[in-house]
């Protein structure tokens, strides 16, 4: 072999040796290094960058003589932190000269969540999110969050959580000391001014001699909010001293309230509304409310009194209110004025909060453009009853529905010569329920069905003929059928006596990017043109949408078809098409 044939393969194992020494080698392929600064370098499998704050605790600070140059055994100490709050626990450091190499290696993925001691109840198999992240000062501080929120709803609100995760291997131990079950004995509350003590206590969820629930404090602290009587309000354990006694905290701010709100959805275009309210008229918490809606088929104002009349802490009060209403659909427009005064209690009975109530109602209308009578006198007697369980209150709060149920029953008649113009009893009920599937936490798959049926029969002495729009049904629109466009449904006359929807949806939760939220629905109806009779015709609509909690108010865009099945197809072949509808507040 001569001398240039050795010198060659030399080189060659010069360069094979470099080759696989890898790390070691001071130069590295372009692309595996990353220079931070002079002083420091990093190889990185992942795109992990770093905040101004930290390069400046790497690399210093030019210009600020203190700061200007980071000894490397400190900067070293600041990248082992940054790295380690980012999941990466087994970093390779390497000093060489004036320079800190850095290789973070792999980051440590959450694998098993582990309480100590056991605690069965606190069904931590369900709780998925933190598996395959990696494990960082953050999660771990999340996964507390969720024990002791879990531990409260269980009645241990004064318990102690701790975590400790292995940065090898990923396992999470939650380290659980749940104190004592609490049973609530004692609210202290502080006065709100000008309303006698107790009188708040009907927004409450829970009673005195309960087991202590955290999910019934926060709904009663959002009863308040909602209903304005208070600014803000807290409910809190107080941990120290004897088990069972908790501080409601409020901020009462001003009794009266102007608000004013802008709205869009592709049925009524434009919405806007404005109202004042005076959440504490009286000593009791009486509360007057003005509201005023304007959309293109629908303008109304609406003035509400609840009066609570007994001089003690009651869940009794007197429900009035008038209503001056104009429509305009494409089938009839009506005006309308309707005053009811009726006795009511609304309180909660096996973890439902319900209403009821009870009285009559006086009812003017005028109708245009169909052939009904164009004005009709209604003195009725009104029934109507509501409910709502406490998981599918709490959800709704948090415009977040995925568990429980609601459900209204109202019921209406009346005689005609008895300052009615026609004899009709009318029965409505629709329903909402939701379930989360797997019962995973956070939530994946949300499975809701809803519901309604109606119809009005009319008096002996009455033909339907002379029934008004406001006693007839309709099907159509983001409310029922979504294939089909808005009370499109009957396509002839002012409305059927009898309807009847079912719809189903499932809902992708936790699962895209943007908190993106798919969905996939199927609704059925019918109607009848007799009380308590449907009609052979099935219309149906399969769909698909998605909804995204933005900033401004839930967001939902959906897409269905309209079908129909049985008799008379042809004649709806111009209201079964394809549909788009979008809006911002509608949950479900």
């Amino acid at each position: 072999m001569n001398g240039a044939a050795v010198c060659l393969l030399y080189l060659v194992m010069i360069f094979l040796a470099g080759a696989r020494s890898g790390y070691a080698q001071t130069q590295e392929p372009e692309g595996e290094r990353r220079r931070l600064c002079g002083s420091v370098v990093l190889d990185y499998d992942y795109d992990i960058r770093f905040t101004a704050t930290e390069r400046r605790l790497l690399c210093g600070s030019p210009g600020v003589k203190a700061w200007e140059n980071i000894p490397l055994r400190q900067a070293q100490f600041h990248m082992l932190n940054f790295l380690a709050a980012r999941g990466y626990h087994n970093p390779d450091f390497r000093v060489e000269g004036e320079t800190l190499y850095v290789k973070p290696g792999l980051p440590t993925l959450i694998k098993t969540l582990r309480p100590i001691p056991e605690m069965p109840e606190l069904e931590v198999e369900n709780f998925w999110l933190p598996r395959g992240r990696p494990l960082t000062p953050d999660e771990l501080n999340a996964i507390e969050q969720w024990a002791s929120a879990k531990l409260g709803r269980q009645g241990y609100p004064c318990a102690t959580v701790a975590t400790r995760g292995d940065p090898v291997t990923g396992d999470v131990e939650i380290l659980i000391e749940k104190g004592p079950l609490w049973t609530i004995r004692e609210v202290q509350s502080d006065p709100i001014p000008g309303v006698r003590g107790g009188m708040l206590d009907r927004y409450r969820a829970f009673d005195i001699g309960e087991r202590y629930d955290s999910t019934l404090l926060d709904i009663s602290a959002a009863r308040l909010k909602t209903s304005q009587v208070v600014v803000n309000a807290l409910y809190r354990p107080i941990c120290k001293g004897e088990p069972g006694v908790i501080e409601q905290q409020t901020l009462a701010g001003k009794p009266r309230l102007v608000s004013f709100g802008i709205g869009f959805d592709s049925e009524n275009l434009f919405l806007i509304s404005a109202g004042w309210r005076n959440s504490r008229w009286s000593e009791t918490a009486s509360m007057l409310d003005v509201s005023m809606s304007l959309a293109y088929p629908l303008q109304k104002i609406l003035t509400t009194f609840d009066w609570y009349y007994l001089p003690v802490p009651s869940h009794h009060y007197l429900k009035t209110y008038a209503r001056v209403q104009r429509e305009y659909e494409n089938r009839y427009e009506a005006r309308s004025i309707k005053g009811s005064i009726a006795p009511a209690f609304a309180g909660d009975i096996w973890g439902i909060r319900g209403d009821i109530y009870a009285g009559p109602s006086l009812q003017f209308e005028n109708t245009l453009r169909k052939d009904v009578p164009p004005n009709t006198r209604l003195l009725t007697m009104d029934f109507g009853i509501s409910g709502q369980s406490n998981l599918y209150e709490y959800f709704s709060y948090q415009a977040a529905p995925q568990s429980g149920y609601h459900f209204n029953l109202f019921a209406s008649t009346s005689d005609k010569g008895v300052a009615s113009s026609v004899s009709m009893t009318t029965y409505t009920a629709d329903f909402t329920r939701l379930w989360n599937l797997l019962e995973l936490e956070p939530e994946i798959w949300i499975f809701g069905v809803r519901g309604s049926f109606a119809t009005t029969r009319a008096g002996p002495d009455t033909t339907p003929e002379e029934l008004p729009p406001s006693l007839r049904f309709t099907l159509g629109g983001s409310q029922d059928l979504r294939g089909f466009g808005r009370k499109a449904l009957p396509t002839e006359g002012p409305g059927a006596l009898t309807k009847a929807y079912l719809g189903a949806e499932l809902r992708l939760n936790n699962s895209l990017p943007y908190q993106l939220q798919p969905f996939a629905f199927a609704d059925w109806g019918k109607l009848g043109q007799e009380a308590l009779d449907l009609d052979p015709t099935l219309f149906w609509s399969p769909g698909l949408g998605v909804r995204w909690s933005s900033p401004i108010g839930v967001l939902r865009f959906m897409l269905g078809h309209g079908f129909v099945s049985g008799q008379d197809r042809e004649k709806y072949e111009d209201v079964a098409s394809l549909q788009f509808y979008a809006s911002i507040g509608e949950q479900f």
